[in-house]
């Protein structure tokens, strides 16, 4: 095993080239149809392509809500250079190989030359990297200007913080889950405070840079569209889905039915500004009404985020339909294997269940060395050795703590694991350093 990653890691150069081979032929031969949030995001660009603006249009004043402003004007743009899935597939390996490298980069800085060359080796062969390139989600957009940010903010340069800045304000224009970013760095600098380190200049630079893009992007938006919109604003249907009679932890639809709890009596009359109002009262009434049950789903929110990880795996046998919770779910009730995948062959399915079952291994191997690269680093280090290394831990904590609030889907662990994966990288560094002392004393 040892000897496979040393060769690996000699051999970095032709791994990336493969890894982007790979990439190229599945946007080019492989590509799968756009459904839920994909399709969403698509046809959201396509309406303001048709109406010859950027994002949020006109008529999007009466959709549900404003969703992932920057990620969609971003969409825009390029299906206004071509206008095809292909373009969206091009998109996304640049953006997934912007985030393999800003992945090596923060690495490198936190914990040098061999646990950055180890975080790529982890990063290509997270299946659900080269998954996300098939499908039209906010998870890479969102992750490289984390990503950027972390890695500016670590550079400790003279205008490092205003770009670190900039990136994190624009991580809110993707998801508002970028507002823990800015949080982290709060906290970071209220830590220097107690140790009488004054970074006065330095939390003033980052301020600078997120308010600045908050403010411009929000200025743009309001000039096509007459309001001042900068981020999503999906919190209260997402916080409904997690508070009412019938949630689950789970996502669930809301609003098909009468008797839906985010079923609202002519709808379409509404803005999405007073769509966002009733779902926000419901939500809290409900809350107020029933803490117990709220909390009570806590946990049942974390096993649906982080039991199973089938983020973007089954788009790469083209099966989005089905998962491996979905597939133990159909055998465990149906007792038998006749509807399984209806449309695929015997070897197609045992295939199918083979990737799925070599990505939940590796999964699980990556939480564990991510647990134990923490536990490693906070006893054999501190986080003293690098102060700022506790950002990302923070980003992810606040961020869990974040998603706890509403409702749990895998995808939502994304971000956090991607954060967390240096923190493996180092673990498996360390194992090697460790056994070459121990070969060396014999």
């Amino acid at each position: 095993m040892l000897k496979a990653l040393r060769y690996l890691k000699q051999n970095l150069i032709f791994v990336i080239l493969i890894y982007v081979l790979v990439q190229l032929i599945y946007i080019s031969f492989f590509p799968v149809k756009y459904q839920s949030d994909s399709y969403y995001y698509y046809k959201l660009a396509e309406d303001c392509i048709k109406s010859n603006s950027f994002y949020p249009a006109q008529n999007h004043l009466y959709e549900d809500y404003i969703v992932a402003p920057l990620y969609v004007n971003l969409l825009v743009i390029i299906l206004n250079i071509n206008n095809s899935t292909f373009t969206i597939g091009l998109f996304n390996i640049i953006l997934n190989l912007l985030q393999l490298f800003l992945v090596y980069k923060v690495s490198n800085i936190i914990f040098g030359k061999d646990a950055a060359q180890i975080s790529i080796l982890i990063y290509i062969f997270y299946l659900n990297n080269l998954g996300l390139v098939l499908l039209n989600y906010t998870e890479l957009i969102f992750g490289v200007l984390v990503f950027a940010s972390v890695y500016f903010y670590l550079r400790k340069r003279k205008y490092s913080n205003i770009w670190a800045g900039v990136f994190a304000g624009a991580s809110i224009g993707v998801r508002p889950l970028g507002w823990a970013l800015l949080a982290a760095y709060a906290a970071i600098y209220i830590y220097y405070l107690f140790r009488k380190i004054y970074e006065h200049k330095e939390i003033f630079k980052l301020i600078i840079g997120a308010s600045a893009f908050i403010i411009l992007f929000g200025l743009f938006n309001s000039i096509h569209f007459g309001k001042f919109i900068y981020t999503s604003t999906t919190g209260s249907i997402n916080l409904l889905m997690g508070a009412n009679d019938n949630a689950t932890g789970a996502f669930v639809l809301l609003a098909d039915l009468k008797t839906d709890p985010g079923y609202i009596p002519d709808k379409e009359n509404k803005t999405y500004i007073e769509r966002d109002e009733i779902w926000r009262t419901r939500a809290l009434n409900w809350i107020k009404a029933h803490p117990v049950k709220w909390i009570s789903l806590i946990p049942l929110k974390f096993g649906y985020i982080f039991l199973w990880d089938d983020i973007a795996i089954s788009p790469l046998m083209n099966l989005q339909d089905w998962d491996l919770f979905h597939v133990a779910k159909y055998l465990i009730i149906n007792k038998n294997t006749k509807g399984l995948m209806p449309r695929s062959n015997l070897v197609e399915k045992i295939s199918y269940l083979c990737l799925q079952t070599f990505h939940y291994i590796f999964y699980i191997i990556l939480v564990f060395l991510i647990i134990k690269g923490l536990i490693h680093f906070k006893k054999n280090h501190g986080f003293n050795y690098h102060p700022d290394t506790i950002g990302i831990i923070l980003f992810c904590v606040t961020g869990i703590f974040l998603t706890s609030l509403i409702y749990g889907v895998p995808r939502y662990k994304y971000p956090f694991l991607i954060s967390l994966l240096p923190f493996a990288a180092f673990e498996i560094a360390e194992f090697i350093r460790d056994g070459r002392k121990k070969f060396q004393t014999l």
